[in-house]
């Protein structure tokens, strides 16, 4: 083989590894605190339908990941889109209320990808992070719980804040606006990680909170490594609801 084609093969792979490796950090960050919820309630029972609840997350992690590598403009997002939304309606047709639910995340997601929607700023974000929770707790409660509570809502609202704080440098450019933002941004996240009963690993989490906005706020690059934002993001969330 060319060394030419060998370098561009190994190139490949390592982007794809670096991709899958980010999508399974934000999907472990975005399902551990709805199924802490979860195992914490007694009755608890997982259905079948985890396995296509698991497998819409997934993807749509891997959807997210291949959108803001790209800056909006990866083709494959709308594969894993897909089949996000494949998985909603082959797990929850029988409940439809919780697959139309589920259905909003993904079409906003394709719709965030389309420049003349121009919702690849704040307000995108802001409607993203709170279609996530919703989802994910609606998907959450019904494959476990099998009801439905705004009380897990409320109880995710960590997960909200903690998307528009850690996923704000990808949807502003870096300016005063990206400042303001992201020290609003941080202000609610740790005063929705405070809100959580407090244990010690409550300090590690706001611990995290700081450091990364300092970090973004005095580097010269226009945004963080997506990995490295994804792994903070995950670690914050899980030392939030650790019990």
């Amino acid at each position: 083989m060319h060394p030419l084609n060998q370098y561009l093969n190994a190139a490949t792979a390592t982007r794809w590894r670096l991709t899958l490796a980010t999508a399974a950090i934000i999907f472990i960050g975005w399902s551990f605190a709805p199924f802490s919820y979860a195992v914490g309630v007694s009755g608890t029972h997982f259905s079948a339908n985890m396995g296509f609840f698991f497998l819409y997350e997934f993807c749509l992690a891997m959807a997210l990941v291949l959108m803001l590598a790209t800056e909006f403009h990866s083709v494959l997002t709308y594969l894993f889109l897909g089949v996000s939304v494949i998985s909603a309606v082959a797990g929850f047709s029988t409940a439809p209320l919780v697959m139309i639910l589920l259905l909003l995340l993904p079409v906003f997601t394709a719709l965030l990808a389309i420049d003349r929607f121009d919702l690849q700023n704040g307000f995108g974000l802001f409607t993203f992070g709170a279609l996530l929770a919703l989802t994910a707790s609606v998907g959450c409660a019904y494959t476990s719980l099998h009801f439905v509570s705004w009380e897990i809502v409320v109880y995710l609202l960590p997960v909200i804040t903690a998307n528009w704080c850690f996923l704000l440098p990808f949807f502003v450019e870096r300016g005063t606006k990206q400042t303001v933002l992201l020290l609003i941004s941080a202000a609610l996240l740790i005063v929705s990680v405070t809100a959580r009963p407090w244990r010690l690993p409550l300090a590690a989490a706001i611990g995290l909170v700081l450091v990364w906005a300092v970090f973004n706020l005095i580097k010269k690059a226009p945004r963080p490594t997506l990995l490295l934002t994804s792994l903070v993001e995950m670690l914050v969330l899980v030392f939030t609801y650790w019990s």
